[in-house]
């Protein structure tokens, strides 16, 4: 009897070593769909994620349309992080639930169909077991056309795409999502949001103000945006914070941040001194500190992958941040 109970047992932890090897194995395939966004005025990002197998060693692969595609562990941080962003998005997820907050203790269900406005901090993000997304982001001064309401009134927030939809509109995009394929998915939800909008990315002289802020990552003096309209700095900003939820110099450094994060994920730990003058701080003092104040922690911290085992600083990183202790 027990000798049959030892079999079983030593079955069982068999069994659960070979589901943790698949759980491991098994990651996110994130698409950035550049491809079908530069047909696009006004849509800042097309993406999609995927639960799948790893299917490359490489983290980082372009395919023949030219979109971007990562290869993220579930533990990786930008899958488990909103970060700071200046755009709006629509988020819809065929899947498992997500869950997303300050605090796990505060974090709350999303809507199936969400809208998440403007962030200006940074919240945490659970995954559901599978995953099966996708999402458009437009720009912050497009929000009256494509939802019915100014950015202002979203900034921080998430809320049901049903709010701010019609019951048809909702049940037409519902109607292009029947076909099982993300690029599809992607293509419907830009084409929605692109007719609403017009084709156009910019309505007046201060939604072209965001658009250069974020073409030059932040790097435009804000006097020199309101001498360019003919207005004082205080009449600029209360337009532009009108126009795209956010008052100007704070929508400068989200955008400068976002350009920091892409940079830090491909530079390798020892030039990011130079990543800092590139994307224009003073220094790299400045530059961590700016990314702890939208990230929650410093850039060696938040790139660490969860429940990993603690990244000592004493032995000097090197590497780009995917190559660290912990990253497969």
């Amino acid at each position: 009897m027990a000798s049959k109970i030892s079999t079983e047992s030593r079955r069982a932890r068999s069994l659960l070593r070979m589901s943790e090897a698949r759980e491991v194995s098994a990651g996110i395939l994130y698409t950035e769909h550049s491809s079908l966004r530069s047909v696009s005025p006004g849509v800042c990002s097309l993406w999609s994620y995927e639960s799948r197998p790893h299917g490359s060693q490489r983290p980082v692969e372009v395919n023949a349309t030219g979109d971007h595609l990562y290869w993220l562990n579930r533990s990786d941080p930008l899958l488990n992080t909103i970060l700071p962003e200046t755009s709006v998005s629509i988020v819809v997820n065929l899947d498992e639930p997500w869950t997303a907050g300050r605090t796990l203790v505060s974090s709350a269900f999303l809507p199936r169909l969400a809208v998440i406005g403007p962030v200006t901090s940074s919240r945490i993000l659970r995954l559901g077991k599978s995953v099966r997304a996708f999402g458009a982001g437009f720009d912050s001064t497009l929000s009256p056309n494509v939802l019915g309401v100014p950015a202002a009134e979203l900034v921080d927030r998430i809320v049901p795409l049903k709010d701010l939809w019609s019951r048809l509109e909702i049940e037409r995009l519902a109607a292009a999502l029947m076909i099982s394929d993300p690029r599809r998915h992607v293509t419907a939800l830009r084409d929605e949001i692109t007719k609403r909008t017009g084709g156009v990315a910019f309505r007046d002289s201060v939604s072209q103000s965001a658009g250069l802020l974020r073409l030059h990552a932040g790097c435009i003096p804000i006097n020199d945006l309101a001498e360019r309209n003919g207005l004082t700095r205080q009449q600029f900003r209360h337009r532009f914070l009108t126009a795209a939820g956010l008052p100007p110099k704070l929508y400068a450094r989200i955008t400068r941040f976002q350009k920091l994060v892409h940079s830090l994920l491909s530079a390798d730990v020892s030039n990011w001194a130079g990543v800092a003058s590139d994307v224009g701080f003073y220094d790299q003092a400045h530059m961590i500190n700016e990314f702890h104040g939208f990230a929650g922690s410093p850039p060696t911290v938040f790139f660490q992958p969860r429940g990993s085992e603690s990244i000592s600083v004493k032995p000097r990183l090197c590497g780009r941040p995917y190559q660290w202790p912990g990253r497969t």
